[in-house]
């Protein structure tokens, strides 16, 4: 596997299963949104910086995505663990870059079903939240 998959899978899934590993270390798959602007994947934490996913990554603790359909950690988040998976970084993205207005037009284009959750992923409160995906 490469972190081009990740692209892949990161663009062309609408739900995409993160796995971040708690303090003791056990791994766990959170169910996510995920944006890829030419090329480059994003995250917002619609929750802003109080999802556990979030505080994982911040706390500078290992990052993957399991590469197939993330809806499955919807309903088992077990089974997501058991997918094959990737190893990526994260870099923050400051509010006031421009390529949050980039991140907000596929957000829109991407979720348009789903304007509820929209609104919240455009919030300040998770724009302040957003990350680059970038290869380990």
């Amino acid at each position: 596997m490469a972190f081009d998959d990740v692209v892949r899978v990161l663009d062309e899934t609408r739900v995409v299963a993160v796995i971040t590993r708690r303090a003791d270390g056990t791994r766990v798959a959170t169910p996510i949104w995920a944006m890829v602007v030419d090329g480059v994947p994003y995250l917002r934490s619609a929750y802003g910086p109080s999802s556990w996913w979030y505080r994982h990554v911040l706390a500078g603790r290992d990052v993957e995505f399991a590469l197939g359909d993330g809806r499955i950690a919807e309903r088992d988040r077990q089974a997501a663990l058991e997918l094959p998976s990737e190893a990526v970084a994260v870099e923050s993205v400051p509010e006031d870059d421009p390529i949050q207005r980039d991140i907000d037009r596929v957000l829109d284009a991407k979720y348009a079903a789903e304007p509820d959750s929209i609104a919240a992923m455009k919030s300040p409160e998770a724009m302040g939240c957003t990350l680059r995906v970038v290869a380990p």
